[in-house]
């Protein structure tokens, strides 16, 4: 062998090994180190707010073989119950929902025959005794579609920020009794997650039976409304490390 061949062959036998002694240190660098006396542990807290918020939906719903004649139906009881709500100016009310279907008869053709429609009316507010007063006299034309009693968004927040202390309070007291029993010296938070649940607020919905006997009555009676309460919860997840 010639002693150029000698060091060539000499100097490819230095690159490997330095790649394979680089491949090994980058892969112990990578290597994760494992993680010891980690504790998984949650807490929550929950209190009952009340019921400070009001969302009433009434529809007005009719029927003609005339399209044009059925919407100047529509229009003419929605109009009508807009103007009735003026004089109540704590409610914020908008209208939604406009819709026509066909009416076809039940025979093999599937004849067109008519139309249908209907709209409603949506009304949010606090104050439940304007409300009340103002569902009693829409229901002389209108049918209620549903009444939902729920807590404020700033009521919810307002309770949920009591509710994080009291979490966190009881959940660095889990933390330490993890510690104590462990006979470790101390402990440290690794991470927290915290969760403020939505839960669905109460909707009471008319009963088609109930429609027809208000819509039939000469006077309708006001609605009797129970606030109630709503539930507001906090929980919160994490993991403490033992010294």
């Amino acid at each position: 062998m010639t002693k150029i061949h000698a060091a060539k062959v000499l100097a490819a036998g230095l690159v490997i090994a330095s790649l394979g002694w680089g491949s090994q240190s980058y892969a112990q660098v990578d290597e994760p180190q494992s993680i010891y006396n980690v504790y998984s542990l949650h807490s929550e807290a929950s209190v009952e707010v009340d019921n400070d918020l009001m969302i009433a939906t009434l529809t007005v719903e009719a029927e003609d073989k005339d399209a044009a004649v059925l919407a100047s139906k529509i229009n003419s009881s929605m109009s009508w119950a807009i103007n009735a709500l003026r004089p109540y100016g704590a409610l914020k009310t908008k209208t939604r929902d406009y819709q026509t279907y066909p009416r076809y008869d039940t025979s093999k053709n599937r004849k067109l025959i008519g139309w249908r429609a209907n709209q409603s009316i949506q009304i949010e507010t606090d104050d439940f005794e304007a409300a009340g007063k103002a569902i009693q006299k829409l229901q002389e034309r209108l049918q209620v579609k549903g009444i939902q009693l729920a807590a404020k968004p700033e009521t919810r927040a307002a309770a949920a920020d009591k509710l994080i202390i009291e979490a966190l309070s009881s959940f660095k007291n889990r933390a330490a009794l993890i510690q104590r029993n462990m006979g470790a010296t101390g402990y440290k938070v690794m991470d927290v997650n915290i969760q403020s649940d939505q839960p669905a607020s109460p909707m009471y919905d008319s009963a088609p039976r109930g429609i027809e006997m208000m819509r039939s009555s000469a006077m309708v009676a006001e609605p009797s409304i129970e606030a109630g309460t709503s539930r507001v919860s906090v929980k919160i997840y994490g993991r403490v490390q033992l010294d």
